[in-house]
C-alpha cells in the first residue's frame, strides 16, 4: 500500500498562514504554563516579598484549582483553533474568522485572570 503525502502548494500567504497557526498554539501552551505556574505558586504560597507574619488563607486550594483548570482550557481551545485552521489551511478555506467557542472558552479564561488580579489585590 503506497500512501502518498498530501502536498498544499505553497502558493500566496500559504507558509505565513502556518507559520500563524503555529505561533498561536504556542501562545497558547506558553498561556497554559503560566497558569500552571501560576497555580502552583498559590498552593505554594510563593510571595516574592516575604510576609512579616503567617496568616492563614483559605482560599488556595480553589483559586489554584480554577487557575489550573483555566490552563487546561487554554490548550484545549488553542490546540481546537490550531486543527482546524490546519484543515481549512489544507482545504484552501479562508480562516481567518475567528470560531465563537475559541472566543468564549479565551474569554473566561482572561476572565479568570482578571478575577485573580482582584481577589489577589483585596487579600492584601
Amino acid at each position: 500500500m503506497n500512501v502518498q503525502p498530501y502536498i498544499v502548494e505553497n502558493s500566496g500567504s500559504t507558509a505565513r498562514d502556518f507559520c500563524m497557526l503555529e505561533r498561536n498554539i504556542l501562545s497558547h501552551i506558553k498561556l497554559a504554563l503560566l497558569l500552571s505556574l501560576l497555580s502552583s505558586s498559590v498552593l505554594l504560597q510563593a510571595r516574592l516579598v516575604p510576609d512579616e507574619g503567617t496568616k492563614e488563607h483559605s482560599g488556595e486550594i480553589p483559586l489554584a484549582s480554577v487557575h489550573f483548570a483555566a490552563a487546561i482550557a487554554s490548550i484545549v481551545a488553542g490546540s481546537w483553533e490550531y486543527y482546524s485552521g490546519y484543515w481549512d489551511l489544507r482545504k484552501t478555506r479562508a480562516f481567518l474568522a475567528s470560531a465563537k467557542p475559541h472566543l468564549i472558552v479565551m474569554s473566561a479564561v482572561a476572565g479568570v485572570i482578571f478575577g485573580t488580579c482582584i481577589v489577589l489585590l483585596v487579600q492584601e
